[in-house]
């Protein structure tokens, strides 16, 4: 019998939402002590990434919306983020109450450590599946989470 059959009520075990649910916890907390080596938080990791894909940089407030992170959450991780030199924020110059905020080259320097470290944690936790099993796992994962979010 499996580690988890031992411990997961086999009626909990044919939930997929729940089995989904868990080992996302446990993928989360071993993401979160991986940055927090880093002295970064998963925040810090969706911010500089989104920063990174982004044709220009966004203000702000469009950060946060695309992120669904709190404004004034995102005032605090932007903060703790270009302390550290890692992104750039200053006034939005067509509209002086904005601030737009940039990767800079020490950022991207951190992101793409931190995105070699990701991948190292994701081969562990996908362990169990050979390299078609994880390709197809991924892209169900997405496809699940896009209408996911499609219906939030």
């Amino acid at each position: 019998m499996d580690r988890a059959a031992r411990r997961t009520p086999p009626r909990m075990l044919g939930v997929t939402t729940y089995a989904l649910a868990r080992a996302g916890r446990l993928g989360r907390a071993r993401m979160a002590a991986m940055m927090g080596g880093r002295g970064l938080g998963l925040w810090h990791f969706a911010v500089l990434s989104a920063l990174d894909d982004s044709a220009a940089p966004p203000s702000q407030r469009d950060l946060g919306a695309r992120l669904g992170i709190d404004p004034s959450d995102l005032v605090d991780v932007v903060g703790a983020l270009e302390e550290r030199g890692l992104l750039g924020r200053e006034r939005d110059p067509s509209d002086r109450r904005r601030y737009v905020v940039a990767l800079t080259s020490e950022g991207r320097v951190e992101l793409d450590a931190v995105a070699e470290q990701a991948v190292e944690l994701d081969a562990e936790l996908l362990a169990p599946l050979d390299e078609d099993e994880r390709v197809a796992f991924a892209g169900m994962l997405r496809r699940v989470l896009d209408h996911q979010e499609g219906l939030a």
